[in-house]
């Protein structure tokens, strides 16, 4: 199986053109650049670079492999900068434990205006409680009270539960 870094490190040699400015880019070695180079050559059986006295030069198989993964490459490397662990101090972090349907109805429409991150986990409600009360989780929205000490218990929202039923079906005894 080829290595990302390999196709990292040959975008960054097309795109610099030179092992030298790849190497600074990615903030590695110049062996290291050359190595991610003579590996992925060997695994795809083909020379993806002319190699001059200060340049070098995408061959006609190189400028094909960097049009197939440049889009690939730039999405995950955009995946990466958003999923990075934030290390701003100011940003916080709040752990909520409730049901998905919950999630839905209440807060999911709500999270882009929230001046804090969320993470949210779906579970059963006894285990989401073990979780609040060992630390795990910041809060839970749950319509069952436990028996915790230390835990405070607060209205969130009544829910209204409503039975629909069709025209035909005798509802006399419901």
């Amino acid at each position: 199986m080829v290595n990302f870094e390999w196709f990292r490190t040959f975008k960054a040699i097309y795109e610099t053109g030179s092992l030298t400015g790849a190497a600074e880019a990615l903030f590695i070695s110049q062996p290291g650049v050359s190595l991610h180079l003579s590996s992925l050559e060997s695994y795809v059986g083909y020379k993806l670079f002319d190699r001059t006295s200060r340049k070098m030069v995408s061959t006609e198989r190189g400028k094909i492999l960097y049009n197939y993964i440049l889009e690939a490459i730039c999405k995950l490397e955009d995946a990466e900068r958003h999923f990075h662990k934030s290390t701003e101090k100011d940003v916080p972090t709040i752990s909520i434990g409730m049901c998905f349907e919950t999630f839905q109805f209440t807060l999911e429409s709500y999270l882009p205006t929230l001046p804090f991150n969320v993470i949210i986990k779906f579970g059963e409600y006894p285990e989401m409680l073990a979780d609040l009360d060992n630390g795990i989780l910041d809060m839970i929205v749950t319509p069952h009270k436990g028996d915790y000490k230390g835990l405070e218990y607060k209205p969130f929202f009544k829910e209204r539960i409503v039975v629909l039923a069709g025209a035909q079906t005798p509802t006399d005894e419901i």
